[in-house]
């Protein structure tokens, strides 16, 4: 295992079933839309179903996503309505610190999300990313160190499955 890829141990009991990254593109999603899947996803994150793993970077990216000219015309976005989901999701997130060196996507913009998402131990990435999801070698990195590399849809079964109890309970 990669140096950079050690980190503290944590028992079961301290980690919620769920630890996700997601896509900027479906948080962008789930917040212009109070419905559909990635409205879902958000929703689980804000009742905490689940932990988000993001970093400064990846929330920054989101707010200024959010303030793109298209997206405020198109869906009168004010600068407080940008401030407010993402303060939100990073109140209840645990931050990691990607440092920039895995080199394993087609877009290198895209080798961050799996480097939050194998610095953060999660357990799913979600994401739409057709690039990421066809990317056998990109699914096996993830598939040996535990993160399935999902679609919304997935991730929201995988969700419904995590939170119903278990025949021991």
């Amino acid at each position: 295992m990669p140096s950079w890829l050690k980190s503290s141990p944590m028992s079961p009991f301290d980690r919620p079933p769920l630890r996700v990254v997601v896509d900027t593109n479906v948080l962008v999603r789930g917040i212009l839309s109070a419905t559909g899947g990635s409205a879902l996803v958000l929703e689980a994150i804000k009742r905490r179903r689940c932990v988000l793993i993001t970093s400064r970077q990846h929330l920054s990216e989101l707010y200024d996503v959010l303030g793109r000219s298209r997206i405020t015309r198109k869906y009168g976005v004010t600068d407080k309505e940008r401030r407010r989901p993402v303060g939100r999701l990073y109140a209840g997130a645990i931050l990691v610190t990607p440092i920039g060196t895995l080199s394993l996507c087609r877009d290198p913009k895209d080798d961050y999300l799996l480097e939050l998402a194998l610095l953060g131990q999660a357990t799913h990435l979600v994401t739409e990313d057709d690039d990421l999801h066809g990317d056998p070698a990109i699914r096996s990195v993830l598939r040996d160190y535990g993160v399935q590399l999902v679609h919304v849809a997935q991730f929201l079964v995988d969700l419904a499955r995590a939170s119903q109890p278990t025949p021991e309970e």
